[in-house]
C-alpha cells in the first residue's frame, strides 16, 4: 500500500470514528431531553402511557437517561391510563393479614391525595408517583457494609432515621418497611418540593401534584469521577421487599387517588437542569413491576375469600 493510499485509509478511519462519536452523543443528548409538560393542565403531554414511557426511562450513572421502553413492562402496560380495579375492602384485608398499618403507606385509605397548586380545590389531585433514592450515607472509597439488608445497619432504623424528615412523603428501607413522614393527603411542607423541576418551574403550582417515595440505599464513589462523588450504587439496586413495599404504596396511593397514577423516577423529571439528581440509581423496573402483579394477584385473592 503506498503512502497515498494510506493516508486515505486514516483519514476514513478517524472520519468514521468522528461520525460515529458524534452519533452517540447526540443520541446521549436526545435522551437527556426533558419529558414535555403543560403548563396549562398541570400534566406531561401524551398518553398517561406515553408519560409513563418518558417518565421511566432507565437513570445511569450521572444521572444519563436510557433510551424510554417500546413498551412497559407487564402489568404497568395495562394499568396506567386505565380504570382501577382495586377493591378497597379487599386491600385492607391484604394489610389486616401482614400487619401492615395504612398509616405507613401513605396514610389511611379512606381520605383522597392531595391536590395540586398548594390543595387548591379546584386543582387537579396528585398524578405522578415520584420513586427517588436518599443517596445517603456516601461511603466514598470504602465498600459497601455487609448488612445493608438487614436490621444492623443504622439507616433502615426508620423511626430513628428517616420519620422526622419530611422532604418526601413515605420512606422505604432496605427490609421493606415504611414509615410516613408526610400524610399522601397533602403537600410536603416549605420549602420542600420534592423536585428541582416543581421548585424552579411550577413553583406553587406543583404543590401536591407528585406524591414522592424515598428508598433507602447508600452510594460510594467512582474511583474514576470528581472527589468525593457519590455515583456508584449498589448492585441490585433495592431488594425484592423494597420493591415489594413500593408496590404497595403506589397500589396504596392509587387507590386513593381513584385513578392509577403515572410513576416517574426523579431523574427522569429534573433532567436537563443544571446539578440534577442522579436517582433511583441501579432500579429494576422489571423486577418492581413484576412484585406489583403478583401483589395486585394476592389482594384480588383476599377479597375473594372475603366472599
Amino acid at each position: 500500500m503506498n503512502a497515498l493510499k494510506k493516508s486515505r485509509l486514516k483519514l476514513f478511519i478517524f472520519a468514521t470514528f468522528a461520525s460515529a462519536t458524534i452519533l452517540l452523543s447526540t443520541s446521549a443528548r436526545a435522551q437527556d431531553t426533558p419529558c414535555a409538560f403543560d403548563d396549562a393542565s398541570l400534566s406531561y403531554v401524551g398518553t398517561p402511557q406515553e408519560q409513563a414511557r418518558c417518565l421511566l426511562r432507565p437513570v445511569l450513572i450521572g444521572g444519563h437517561l436510557g433510551a424510554p421502553f417500546k413498551r412497559l413492562p407487564s402489568p404497568l402496560d395495562k394499568l396506567i391510563g386505565k380504570s382501577l380495579k382495586v377493591d378497597n375492602d379487599a386491600l385492607r384485608l391484604y394489610l389486616v393479614a401482614h400487619n401492615i398499618s395504612e398509616a405507613d403507606i401513605g396514610g389511611s385509605l379512606s381520605d383522597p391525595v392531595a391536590r395540586a397548586n398548594s390543595l387548591d380545590p379546584k386543582a387537579p389531585f396528585a398524578s405522578y408517583f415520584v420513586i427517588h433514592d436518599v443517596s445517603t450515607p456516601n461511603y466514598l472509597d470504602k465498600p459497601f457494609p455487609p448488612d445493608i439488608n438487614e436490621s444492623t445497619w443504622s439507616l433502615n432504623d426508620l423511626k430513628k432515621r428517616w420519620a422526622n424528615k419530611k422532604v418526601t412523603h413515605v420512606y422505604i428501607n432496605r427490609l421493606g418497611e415504611s414509615v410516613t413522614a408526610v400524610d399522601f393527603k397533602t403537600e410536603l411542607p416549605d420549602p420542600n418540593h420534592g423536585t428541582k423541576f416543581a421548585r424552579d418551574h411550577l413553583r406553587n403550582k406543583g404543590k401536591g401534584l407528585y406524591l414522592h417515595v424515598e428508598l433507602v440505599q447508600p452510594r460510594r464513589s467512582d474511583p474514576q469521577g470528581k472527589p468525593n462523588n457519590d455515583a456508584i450504587a449498589p448492585v441490585p439496586g433495592f431488594t425484592d421487599a423494597q420493591l415489594e413495599r413500593l408496590a404497595l404504596c403506589y397500589i396504596a396511593a392509587s387507590v386513593r387517588r381513584g385513578a392509577w397514577l403515572v410513576p416517574a423516577f426523579h431523574a427522569a423529571i429534573d433532567v436537563g437542569i443544571p446539578d440534577a439528581h442522579d436517582d433511583p440509581q441501579n432500579f429494576d423496573l422489571a423486577r418492581w413491576a413484576d412484585h406489583l402483579g403478583k401483589l395486585l394477584k394476592v389482594i384480588k385473592e383476599s377479597g375473594a375469600k372475603k366472599k
